[in-house]
C-alpha cells in the first residue's frame, strides 16, 4: 500500500472526511518524526496546512487531460504521440527502453493485468530556427520559426485503470510535498550546525589572538590581519545573533514542524503544475492560436522539488501489456565493456 492509498480509498468507506483528514495529519507527522506528534496541538497545528495540501493535489488531479492510446498504430491520429515521437517506432522504442516499465512488469502488482496505465514524462526543447512560409502570395524562406521536440523520457506512475492513476498522481503530489519539507528541515539544520561551529572556531580564535597567540596566522604574508581583534569580535556578535534569531524562532521538533507547515502551505510554489496546450503544424513548429493549420496538444507541464534545468512535460498513457517489446542483453556491448 503506498504512503496515501490509505487515504484516498483503501480504508472503509464509511469514514467521515474529517476522520480521514485527521489520519492523514498523523501519517504526516510520523513520516516527518514520530516524536512530532507529542508536540502540545501539533496535530491543530498540522490539520489547515494538510487539508490545503489535499486541497492542491485535487486541482493538480484535475488538470490532467485525458489518457492517450500509446502505440506505434495511434501515432497518425494522435497529436499528441505525433508532437512528442518523431515516428511511430519510437513509441515502441520508448516502452521497450523503460526500465521501470519492465521492473514494474516483474512486480507482483503487475499480476493479472492485461493493460497497463501510466504518465510519461518528457524534457521539452524549443529551438529557433529559420524556415520556409508563406507571407501574403510571397514564399519567404528566412522566417523566424520555432521548433518543439521531447527528449529524456521517462515513465512512471504505473496503474491498473484511469481511475488508480489519477490516485496514484494524488499521492505522488503529497508524497513530493512530504520530501520537500524534509529537505527543509535539513536544509535549516545544517545552517544551524554550520552557525554552532563557526561560534566555537570563533571563540577559540578569539581566545588565542587576545592571548597574543595568533597561531597559523602568523604563517600568513599578511598576518596582521589575522590580528583584528575588534573585527573577529564584529564576527562573533554577527553569529551569535544569527544563532539567537534561529533559536528563538524555534529549535527542534519546533522547528520540523514549522517548516512542515510552511511547506504544506505553500505546495502552490513547491510542486508546480499547470495545463499546457501547444498547438503545433505537421513539422512540430509552433503556431499562434489563431494561426494556419495545426494540432493542438494537451499536456500538463509540472516542477518537482528536486527539479533541476529544464521543467518537464507529461501526458497520461494507456497501453497493452503485451505491446511492450521484452528487453534483450546486448552480448556485444557488454563484452567491449569487460
Amino acid at each position: 500500500m503506498g504512503f496515501f492509498d490509505w487515504l484516498l480509498g483503501g480504508r472503509a468507506p464509511s469514514r467521515g472526511a474529517d476522520e480521514r483528514l485527521q489520519a492523514a495529519v498523523a501519517r504526516v507527522l510520523g513520516s516527518i518524526d514520530p516524536r512530532l506528534q507529542f508536540l502540545d496541538d501539533a496535530s491543530s497545528r498540522l490539520c489547515p496546512a494538510v487539508a490545503h495540501a489535499l486541497e492542491y493535489a485535487d486541482q493538480v488531479v484535475a488538470c490532467i487531460p485525458p489518457c492517450v492510446e500509446m502505440n506505434p498504430f495511434a501515432w497518425a491520429q494522435s497529436p499528441v504521440l505525433r508532437a512528442v515521437f518523431a515516428r511511430p517506432v519510437d513509441v515502441a522504442e520508448t516502452l521497450a527502453a523503460s526500465v521501470d516499465l519492465h521492473d514494474f512488469l516483474v512486480s507482483p502488482a503487475a499480476a493479472g493485468l492485461e493493460r497497463i496505465h501510466c504518465m510519461v514524462a518528457a524534457t521539452r526543447v524549443e529551438q529557433n530556427v529559420l524556415g520556409v512560409a508563406l507571407d501574403g502570395d510571397q514564399l519567404r524562406q528566412d522566417v523566424p520559426q520555432t521548433t518543439v521536440s521531447f527528449q529524456n523520457f521517462r515513465l512512471f506512475a504505473f496503474a491498473a485503470d484511469e481511475a488508480a492513476l489519477f490516485r496514484r498522481i494524488h499521492e505522488l503530489v503529497l508524497e513530493g510535498l512530504v520530501m520537500a519539507a524534509l529537505k527543509g528541515i535539513a536544509t535549516r539544520q545544517r545552517e544551524s550546525d554550520k552557525l554552532s561551529f563557526d561560534h566555537h572556531l570563533l571563540q577559540s580564535r578569539l581566545s588565542l589572538l587576545e592571548r597574543g597567540r595568533p597561531g597559523l596566522d602568523a604563517l600568513e604574508c599578511h598576518s596582521w590581519r589575522g590580528r583584528d581583534l575588534e573585527g573577529l569580535r564584529r564576527q562573533l556578535a554577527d553569529n551569535e545573533a544569527a544563532l539567537a534569531a534561529r533559536n528563538g524562532a524555534g529549535a527542534g521538533l519546533e522547528t520540523m514542524l514549522a517548516t512542515l507547515i510552511e511547506t504544506l502551505l505553500s505546495a502552490e510554489r513547491v510542486i508546480h503544475a499547470r495545463r499546457l496546450s501547444l498547438r503545433v503544424n505537421a513539422m512540430n513548429i509552433l503556431l499562434d492560436a489563431d494561426e494556419g493549420d495545426g494540432l493542438t496538444v494537451p499536456l500538463i507541464e509540472f516542477s518537482t522539488p528536486t527539479a533541476v534545468g529544464a521543467r518537464r512535460s507529461a501526458f497520461l498513457a494507456s497501453f497493452a501489456k503485451d505491446a511492450v517489446v521484452e528487453r534483450k542483453l546486448d552480448f556485444a556491448a557488454g563484452m567491449r565493456l569487460l
